[in-house]
């Protein structure tokens, strides 16, 4: 595979502490009991008005002034670095870049995702960087692969593979034609990855390593 476009969330760093502080930050504003944390982790991945419209049936106007909270936490008061790589993920980037392999990130976080990478020191890894934009109509995976393939020019669909760790990233990848991996040590249940039928599963970052330099 020539292009590898990579998730954020859950496959390439875990922001867990960062993001469940963030929903807790939120949720009081809303007057609704704040979950669990079993239950905000399940939150992790899909876009926050996903989050607090669908899944908790706030009004858009509602739903914006939760997002508005969550940000001042997670852009303003330090949460986008409570965060950290996976073990094993920096060998990995470093090695496939070695490989010359041409690296992408599609994400649903925000802006944020590039100080994030930045953070890491590992943004000058990745040629594109599309995040969720509502101003841009960014806002599904989908076209966050649609825009990589044509900014990049990418005509071998077959030599492009999408890495994530939720139903969406594979659903997205097949959408657009391109193969998948789901990888199982992010925030997508087993179950869901396997429903999801990507070409591949890894379980762990040792073996996307594997996978990544085999296939």
């Amino acid at each position: 595979m020539q292009h590898l476009i990579f998730d954020l969330d859950g496959t390439i760093s875990n922001p867990e502490p960062g993001i469940l502080n963030g929903y807790k930050y939120t949720f009081p504003t809303l007057g609704l009991p704040t979950p669990d944390d079993s239950t905000l982790r399940s939150l992790i991945g899909p876009p926050l008005r996903m989050v607090f419209e669908d899944l908790y049936q706030q009004t858009p106007e509602k739903a914006t002034e939760a997002i508005a909270t969550y940000r001042v936490y997670y852009n303003q008061l330090g949460g986008a670095f409570e965060n950290e790589l996976y073990e094993g993920m920096l060998d990995l980037i470093e090695s496939l870049a070695q490989l010359q392999k041409t690296l992408h990130v599609a994400t649903h976080k925000g802006a944020m995702a590039d100080e994030i990478l930045k953070h890491f020191n590992i943004r000058h890894y990745f040629n594109q960087l599309q995040h969720y934009n509502e101003e841009k109509n960014i806002v599904t995976k989908e076209k966050m692969i649609e825009l990589i393939l044509e900014d990049e020019n990418i005509s071998q669909l077959n030599q492009t593979v999408m890495i994530g760790d939720r139903h969406s990233d594979i659903e997205a990848a097949k959408y657009t034609g391109i193969k998948s991996i789901g990888v199982t040590y992010g925030f997508g249940t087993h179950k869901e990855i396997e429903d999801s039928k990507p070409d591949y599963i890894a379980n762990n970052v040792a073996e996307l390593h594997t996978l990544l330099h085999q296939i």
